[in-house]
């Protein structure tokens, strides 16, 4: 499709959720592609300009927003969206607002997993009226199209699947940064502590592991100030020895830590794509992962796939990937930007 539908066009990329986990990491994805590549159109990057500013692209300009667009649903933000000819939401949770949209829909996993039934079914309403509100939905896998097809009735051909890209100059720093610092006896968990990401199960399988056993240390990073205090609280009733729970962290910090560590384990029983372990993988770090979404992409030589339901499994696979020594980076090239500007035109097209 030609790029001249984008050309003169005002297009607003929602970037408010830059530094908040997976949904902030695609969307710098996105702008890192596009400082190399700038796109047709004139681009509004929508959110704070503490973490936007450093990834402006040439020809984009800076709405500066402040706040939690987890607020009331995202609909605290419903009248203070910057007018354009097209949004691009950057996570399913969004402001309900008329228009030309194309939505990133990650996955449908909070309607199987967390919260009261009650609550599971309001979701689901509201997905639903996410998908009706988007012209075109963008989504991680192809496991997460066809829930998304299935749990909120979106028809197959207005769902794109995006592969995200690795990023290699980060892969190969991290990489020399292994060189540098060495590796711990420690496994890596990062993400959320969702109830979908098995953590508990994680916490078993790795007290009943070999690598515990000779002194390896699980280190859960990624949660939420009060997810954090929930899943500290449960290591200690449970009496569970040599793990450690953190909170967000930076970048940086994240970087040390896929350098330093021994391995990363992604144990969830349900992922769209499962970003973690792509990166690690493409910084040459041995994974330990469920075998669900995206993830069964990844080749043997790269991670040990189990069933997330399965704690000796589980356990097999943590002791098999922090046996493996670390490799070489090896990061993946997609047409990730590719993708998403097709269904900016696609969405504009629709309703020209």
């Amino acid at each position: 499709m030609s790029s001249d539908l984008l050309a003169g066009r005002r297009i607003v990329l929602d970037c408010r959720l830059l530094g908040m986990g997976g949904a902030g990491r695609v969307t710098e994805l996105l702008l890192d592609h596009f400082r190399d590549e700038p796109p047709a159109g004139d681009w509004i990057l929508w959110g704070s300009p503490e973490r936007v500013d450093p990834l402006v692209f040439p020809g984009a300009i800076v709405v500066p927003w402040s706040g939690d667009p987890r607020t009331l649903f995202g609909q605290r933000d419903l009248f203070r969206v910057p007018g354009g000819d097209v949004v691009l939401y950057s996570h399913q949770i969004r402001p309900l607002r008329p228009g030309r949209s194309v939505t990133i829909i990650h996955d449908t996993i909070p309607l199987r997993h967390g919260g009261t039934p009650m609550r599971r079914r309001l979701k689901r309403l509201y997905f639903r009226a996410v998908a009706r509100a988007s012209d075109r939905v963008l989504t991680d896998s192809e496991f997460s199209r066809e829930c998304i097809e299935r749990d909120l009735g979106v028809p197959r051909e207005r769902i794109s699947v995006m592969t995200f890209p690795s990023d290699s100059e980060r892969a190969e720093a991290v990489a020399r940064l292994r060189e540098e610092l060495g590796q711990e006896e420690r496994l890596l968990y990062l993400g959320r502590f969702a109830p979908h990401k098995n953590l508990e199960r994680l916490c078993r399988a790795f007290a009943a592991s070999e690598f515990a056993a000779r002194g390896g240390t699980l280190l859960l990073v990624g949660g939420w100030d009060d997810e954090a205090e929930r899943m500290r609280a449960w290591v200690d009733a449970e009496r569970i020895a040599g793990v450690e729970v953190g909170p967000t962290t930076t970048d940086a910090e994240i970087d040390r830590l896929l350098a330093s560590s021994r391995a990363l384990v992604l144990p969830s029983l349900e992922e769209g794509f499962g970003l973690p372990a792509f990166e690690a993988a493409a910084s040459g770090l041995p994974v330990a992962a469920s075998r669900t979404g995206a993830m069964t992409l990844l080749g043997p030589e790269q991670a040990a796939l189990f069933d997330p339901l399965d704690e000796d499994a589980m356990r097999e696979a943590i002791d098999a990937a922090t046996s493996q020594p670390a490799g070489p980076p090896a990061p993946m090239e997609t047409s990730f930007a590719d993708v998403v500007l097709d269904a900016l035109r696609s969405a504009l097209g629709a309703r020209a």
